[in-house]
């Protein structure tokens, strides 16, 4: 793993603490920060929790991780369509968190 993988795991992990109470960060903020959009933002936030960076979190802030990742991974339906239920964050709640 690079030095710049690392810090950038850093900077995802960082991320999805300070905006995990609003709910996460809108799509807009994800694709300033680190150019992803929500879904490739949660599959990699899962991947890090699973590597030793997330291995070395606080175990609560690691579970509760776990969960804000389970509940938006992209489901299917029976009838094969895809939701995604990454819901951006509200303006209101977007200003408590900066």
């Amino acid at each position: 793993m690079s030095t710049s993988s690392v810090i950038d795991d850093t900077r995802i992990i960082e991320f999805a603490r300070r905006w995990l109470p609003y709910g996460g960060g809108n799509t807009g903020d994800l694709l300033v920060e680190f150019g992803m959009t929500p879904a490739c933002y949660v599959a990699r936030l899962g991947k890090i929790l699973d590597s030793p960076v997330g291995r070395g979190l606080d175990p609560q802030l690691r579970a509760d991780l776990r969960t804000f990742v389970a509940t938006r991974i992209p489901t299917r339906h029976p009838t094969g369509s895809v939701s995604n239920r990454i819901a951006p964050v509200s303006g209101a709640a977007r200003s408590a968190a900066s």
